[in-house]
């Protein structure tokens, strides 16, 4: 009987506790349920200090967040950055543009290169200097027929004479372009002005030969070598002030007030160098070359000396060139002087002896 009774009010107490907390519960979920009227008393609402701090990390997220930007996507960004830019198109180079002058490498159309030996130059007047130094000259063998022409146009000069002369090389000069066209330029103008003074009813007979070739002559040069001609390089003449030949080779003949001195024959050439010049300037190793030169004479005056008045019934006037008697009194050559150097166009050089 007892122990029944123990159990009546252990379950007593367990409903009683079961019911206890249910009220427990609902009580505080509707103090938290429960809204605060505008109406009521401040006092009276119990201090809502966990909802403060809830509000205020909230607002503080909200804060943050309106700070940084909002994220999007890289490769929506790229393709946003690609579909603002706008393509510019290239500026067209042309070769007349300043920037081609400053670019630090040539470019093909600023090559020059040199058809002999391929070297490559930046500029034609470099092109110009190696070809008139590099190029100038090539030696005729035995078996060019060039070579016994000259020869015996050379050789010719001498006949009669005590001294013989024996020839050791012959060179062919490769005058560049431009010097060429410097030489063409002056005899079409003797040919045009001969033209037109004939037009006009004037020249004469010595007019005529000017119109068709500008009276153009073969003639001889004597001048001095102090270098071995050729040998430098292959084909190439010395850069020394005193060697007149390898001057004359690489920019022709200078203008001189007195005028240019070519002669009819090599033996005059030869005559009108001093006979000791060799052993004055020893020292030097001085030798003679002859040079074989195209000269256009044009209308020739004669020297007054020995003028006989026929020049006058001509048209007398207007002269090109001067000839007169050999300053080495040869009665047999011819000295010519012309007053411009595009008269004259050295052809070859010979290098000789005399015994």
């Amino acid at each position: 009987m007892a122990t029944t009774v123990r159990s009546l009010l252990n379950t007593l107490l367990l409903l009683l506790l079961h019911l206890g907390c249910f009220f427990c519960s609902s009580h505080q979920s509707h103090t938290k349920k429960r809204k605060i009227s505008p109406i009521s008393s401040p006092s009276h609402s119990p201090p809502p200090s966990k909802s403060h701090k809830t509000l205020s990390l909230s607002n503080l997220k909200r804060l943050l967040s309106l700070t940084k930007p909002p994220t999007i996507n890289e490769e929506q960004h790229l393709q946003q950055q690609q579909q603002s830019i706008v393509p510019i198109p290239p500026k067209p180079i042309f070769q007349s543009d300043p920037l081609i002058k400053n670019l630090s490498f040539p470019s093909r159309l600023d090559i020059f290169p040199c058809n002999l030996c391929g070297e490559v130059f930046i500029k034609p007047h470099l092109l110009d200097h190696h070809v008139s130094t590099r190029h100038a000259l090539s030696e005729l063998s035995d078996s060019d027929s060039g070579m016994n022409i000259v020869r015996i146009i050379f050789q010719s000069g001498w006949r009669g004479r005590d001294m013989t002369p024996a020839v050791h090389r012959i060179f062919k000069i490769h005058n560049n372009p431009k010097t060429l066209a410097r030489f063409e330029e002056y005899r079409d103008s003797i040919r045009s002005k001969a033209a037109r003074a004939a037009a006009g009813g004037g020249g004469g007979r010595r007019n005529e030969r000017c119109a068709a070739d500008g009276n153009e002559r073969l003639r001889f040069h004597c001048s001095t070598l102090i270098c071995s001609l050729g040998e430098a390089a292959a084909g190439g003449v010395c850069g020394g002030q005193f060697c007149s030949t390898c001057g004359i080779v690489r920019g022709g003949f200078s203008p001189k007030m007195d005028g240019i001195a070519t002669h009819s024959t090599s033996w005059g050439a030869h005559a009108s160098l001093p006979a000791d010049l060799e052993e004055e300037f020893g020292f030097l190793h001085v030798r003679r070359a002859m040079l074989v030169c195209r000269v256009v004479a044009g209308r020739v005056a004669p020297d007054p000396m020995m003028d006989d008045g026929s020049s006058d019934k001509e048209g007398g006037g207007g002269y090109d060139s001067v000839v007169g008697r050999s300053r080495a009194g040869l009665k047999e050559d011819e000295e010519l002087f012309v007053f411009s150097p595009r008269a004259v166009l050295p052809c070859f050089v010979i290098t000789y002896g005399v015994s």
